[in-house]
């Protein structure tokens, strides 16, 4: 955790800004003047130390709730917080040179683009493994991410290795950790559709954003037929297992999707007759991740339960309720149907 962290953060008990920090373990990490703004280090420096807390506590002057700093990451849930599920990404290590990934990131994050990040403090909420997180890094802002599952901001931790703009915080994003009003771009990508109201987290993330920052989104939208069937029918066969059988279960279904979606659509999609119809493939847009990325995928949309599905219209409801301005709602056709929301605070 560096230092910086304390200008934005506020207890999620009680909402105070004011925490003490009391540092058991910390290291210095060397940053350069082309890592921050103009005035963020002392100056006429070319180079100085940041320091790095490993290891403390944040304590809240208001309820004198106590937070730990473990492995660098505060771990900062609210009172009646559930932790998160276990992830599939444990097993994995994110490789950003896939270009599919910054695509993917792209295609969620649409209208916005890399220019859109860049100079601006952006929050993550629900980050999981970080992959997002990694390229909103590489495009220049200085991020902030959060989860509530343990082994997501672990990994995400380690996925940001060496981009010295970014910061990882256990917490929920139904009590986030934050000050409000602070951020100039919150993104939530594939997290509303599993929380227990999608509006009011919609809302409490809004909160976070500053007047004519931006909120940006991406939900599921309805499932049909045959296909909604079968994803809760593995789910309710996922919700009896432990991590290590789902983990094999999910490299089962991996290579049956490699050997009847995957590899017909990457050698047949590309030629007009077929690629319309190998579209209807499952998962066929995921041919080219990494076999061990696939697994994790799967583990994910299996471990965590889906508590909603949305159309357009409903999206487009929550920031016009809200109050935004410049609403831009998008439907997205993957594997199935999808939307993509974008708002500016008023």
């Amino acid at each position: 955790m560096k230092r910086r962290l304390l200008d934005w953060l506020a207890c999620p008990a009680c909402g105070t800004p004011d925490l003490h920090l009391s540092v058991a373990k910390s290291e210095a990490q060397k940053v350069y003047a082309g890592h921050w703004e103009p005035g963020e280090l002392p100056a006429g420096a070319d180079s100085a130390t940041l320091e790095e807390v490993i290891e403390g506590t944040l304590r809240c002057r208001g309820c004198a709730a106590t937070y730990p700093i473990l492995d660098g990451i505060p771990r900062m849930m609210g009172p009646d917080s559930p932790a998160g599920a276990a992830t599939g990404h444990r097993w994995t290590e994110f490789d950003q040179a896939v270009p599919e990934f910054e695509k993917n990131f792209l295609d969620l994050a649409s209208p916005l683009t890399p220019n859109d990040f860049t100079g601006k403090l952006v929050l993550d909420a629900g980050c999981g493994f970080g992959r997002h997180a990694r390229f909103a890094a590489r495009y220049g802002a200085e991020i902030v991410a959060i989860d509530n599952s343990a082994e997501a901001v672990a990994s995400c931790q380690a996925n940001l290795q060496g981009a010295v703009r970014s910061h990882v915080i256990q917490g929920d994003v139904d009590r986030p950790p934050f000050r409000r009003g602070i951020f100039d771009l919150v993104y939530s990508y594939g997290v509303l559709h599993h929380v227990r109201d999608a509006k009011a987290t919609f809302r409490t993330l809004g909160e976070l954003v500053h007047p004519s920052g931006r909120l940006s989104i991406w939900v599921y939208g309805p499932r049909q037929g045959t296909t909604r069937v079968a994803t809760g029918a593995l789910r309710g066969a996922a919700a009896a297992m432990t991590p290590e059988q789902l983990h094999s279960f999910s490299r089962a279904i991996a290579r049956g999707l490699r050997v009847f979606s995957h590899t017909p659509y990457r050698v047949l999609g590309p030629i007009p007759p077929f690629g319309s119809l190998l579209s209807h493939l499952p998962v066929h847009d995921h041919h080219r991740w990494p076999f061990d990325v696939v697994v994790a995928d799967i583990y994910d949309r299996l471990r965590v339960p889906v508590t909603g599905y949305f159309t357009g219209e409903e999206v487009e409801g929550w920031f016009a309720d809200a109050g935004y301005a410049d609403i831009r709602v998008s439907r997205r056709v993957g594997n199935t149907e999808s939307f993509r929301g974008l708002g500016t605070r008023r």
